[in-house]
């Protein structure tokens, strides 16, 4: 059985037909399946929208899918921006509150900031974080390797001042038993000297 995407497409819906999404198109704001991606690929009106698939709209940014295309005043899809106000405008917003207002259309809008001088020094921040965020994770990597070199230079030295340590109580030990083997012999020599003269203190008693 396959997995629900837990997202709904819109076309089937509005039919009261409850079909899985596998499919998302932005400006139309709804999840379409693989059919009725077909149909709206096949309108004029909407085949030049560039879908995506659900499961990479999931992962978009809360602050990128949330981007609403539509006015929420006249539920109308946005096609121009209100230089003036700073926002964008569906025709009926031109007709009531954008009267006056210079109107730019919103295609000309993202085009023109493709190559303007602010979208280049937005362009320029982001390579500078990159760069930057590299930089960082360089460093990082620097720092782990001197931390490693260290650790085994560490070692090192410790394995070396151990192998010190047991070759000298190793000569301590050696010395030690030397001396102890050196007053067994002198003790039992002393015993021996000692038995003899008793013997013959003994033998000379007798006669």
């Amino acid at each position: 059985m396959a997995k629900s995407s837990g997202t709904l497409c819109g076309v089937c819906e509005s039919q009261h037909v409850t079909t899985d999404a596998t499919f998302w198109c932005p400006e139309c704001d709804e999840g379409l399946c693989s059919t009725c991606l077909k149909y709206h690929n096949a309108s004029k009106l909407l085949k030049n929208h560039e879908t995506i698939s659900v499961n990479n709209y999931r992962q978009l940014p809360s602050f990128v899918a949330s981007v609403q295309h539509c006015c929420f005043e006249h539920d109308k899809k946005y096609q121009l921006y209100c230089l003036q106000h700073e926002s964008p405008c569906c025709p009926l917003c031109v007709t009531t509150n954008h009267k006056k207002c210079d109107l730019k259309s919103l295609d000309e809008i993202v085009k023109d900031s493709k190559t303007s001088a602010l979208f280049d020094d937005v362009k320029q921040r982001l390579n500078d974080i990159k760069d930057n965020l590299k930089r960082i994770v360089d460093d990082r990597d620097q720092n782990l390797s001197k931390v490693q070199l260290q650790k085994m230079k560490i070692q090192s030295e410790i394995q070396t001042m151990r192998d010190k340590i047991n070759q000298h109580l190793n000569t301590v030990e050696q010395n030690i038993l030397q001396d102890l083997g050196d007053m067994e012999k002198e003790l039992v020599q002393r015993y021996d000297v000692f038995i003899q003269k008793l013997l013959k203190h003994t033998k000379s008693q007798k006669s």
